[in-house]
């Protein structure tokens, strides 16, 4: 049974038969930061405190960046079972409630934390009440109580939004947008669109079945009322000298009361949000629910103050998220940090008649320097795979896709090794030397 990795990240080691290319040993350190709360409670006689309620400063948060959080929300994060988080900390104002089965490489901060079975946190709790189970652990320091709050999210400014709609159909080389001022950006079923960097100030941004957003400089994307990505959409950079924040979509989700258009979804909404939400909606006190779909591949920094956010299960996502409400679906895997990597489970390791150990449904492949993020998408759609790992810096990529024996891993490298015009540079098992450091 292969161990899971705790606070540090998985020494991979990339084995090759004659005839292939060397690779030397990746290692990869998920360092997790210790951070001592001290906490001084006073105790006011009943006669002064009325005196110093007057007198007591507005309460200060305890953070005052969120550069260290993938997730922060003013009311609650929740995760779904078995998503993992790569790398970054995880904080809310409120409850945290993380459901079974799941890797945490970062701390925990919120007023209320859940923990069901079967979870392990490779870093820090800090909270005012902890629910554990028995079957998990926090395998770092724990500390209560907590000062409230832990964080502001900043607010939005107004901006303006023009008057022209584009929808964006294929893969033309011509889909374009540069920066400016428009309302409705949609990007069709099985299409493709490229933003050259800039500000875009939109009311709407939708991206249909299958599309790909490419960002290929720093880009703000400032959105008024409406963003959704539906099932197996990607976010991305257009090269691998971009971090996944260089794209940063700052969101409303308000409607001007002058807007009478209708949305195909409008039904959806309102399914996803509880009866408060609900009436909040309707009076403007709360934003537009954002959605992501199934089997995405994101990397952004999104801030959605008023808004909840519903990332899809099975999606990979790199950079940060700032809202409301976030609801990450199960199998999902995240990371602060650039460079990801999904943990395997022990049911998904073989052993094969050479004695090798590895997973077999994962496979590692390196592209040339010359490729792009859009290369390994394409590569992981070969197989029927998709990318929950890896290190921009060396275009390698960690694909996880539906082989169930040895001889159809088999048939997926082969297969792989024969794509050099889709940058591959070498395939890989993906062996792997769990350690602690």
């Amino acid at each position: 049974m292969i161990p899971r990795c705790s606070a540090a990240r998985s020494v991979i080691f990339l084995e090759q038969k004659a005839n292939e290319i060397r690779f030397h040993s990746l290692v990869i350190l998920f360092a997790v930061c210790v951070i001592a709360i001290s906490v001084i409670i006073l105790k006011p006689s009943f006669s002064s405190f009325t005196q110093l309620a007057a007198l007591k400063p507005p309460s200060q948060p305890l953070f005052s960046s969120l550069d260290s959080f993938v997730l922060f929300a003013e009311k609650e994060i929740t995760l779904e079972q078995e998503t993992q988080i790569s790398s970054g900390d995880l904080g809310s104002n409120n409850k945290l409630d993380i459901q079974k089965d799941t890797i945490v490489n970062g701390n925990l901060f919120a007023k209320e934390i859940t923990i069901d079975k079967n979870t392990q946190i490779n870093g820090n709790a800090s909270f005012n009440k902890l629910k554990l189970h028995k079957e998990s652990q926090v395998l770092g320091a724990t500390t209560t109580p907590i000062s409230l709050p832990i964080a502001n999210l900043p607010q939005i400014p107004s901006f303006p939004i023009g008057a022209q709609d584009f929808t964006f159909q294929g893969t033309l080389t011509s889909n374009i947008l540069s920066s400016g001022n428009y309302r409705n950006i949609i990007l069709e079923k099985n299409s493709r669109l490229i933003l050259t960097g800039g500000t875009y100030n939109l009311r709407k941004l939708e991206l249909k079945e299958n599309s790909i957003l490419i960002y290929n400089s720093s880009t703000t994307i400032n959105i008024q009322f409406k963003l959704k990505g539906q099932n197996h959409t990607s976010i991305l950079p257009g090269n691998n000298n971009l971090s996944a924040t260089d794209l940063f979509i700052k969101y409303l989700g308000i409607k001007p009361e002058n807007d009478k258009e209708k949305e195909d979804d409008d039904i959806e909404i309102e399914s996803i949000m509880d009866a408060q939400d609900k009436k909040d909606f309707k009076s403007g006190k709360v934003g537009r629910p954002i959605i992501f779909g199934k089997d995405s591949f994101l990397n952004f920094k999104l801030l959605a103050s008023k808004a909840n956010v519903k990332i899809g299960e099975q999606t990979t996502f790199r950079g940060q998220i700032f809202g409301r409400k976030i609801r990450v679906g199960k199998s999902s895997v995240l990371s602060r940090e650039d460079f990801l990597f999904k943990t395997v489970t022990s049911a998904d390791i073989v052993t094969d008649p050479d004695g090798g150990v590895y997973p077999i449904n994962t496979v590692l492949v390196s592209l040339t320097s010359t490729s792009t993020f859009d290369n390994a998408l394409q590569v992981a759609s070969v197989v029927g795979g998709k990318i929950v790992g890896l290190v921009a810096s060396i275009n390698l990529y960690q694909i996880e896709m539906p082989a169930k024996t040895i001889t159809e891993l088999e048939v997926v490298i082969n297969s792989l090794r024969t794509r050099a015009d889709l940058g591959v540079d070498g395939v890989f098992r993906d062996f792997l030397l769990p350690i602690d450091i």
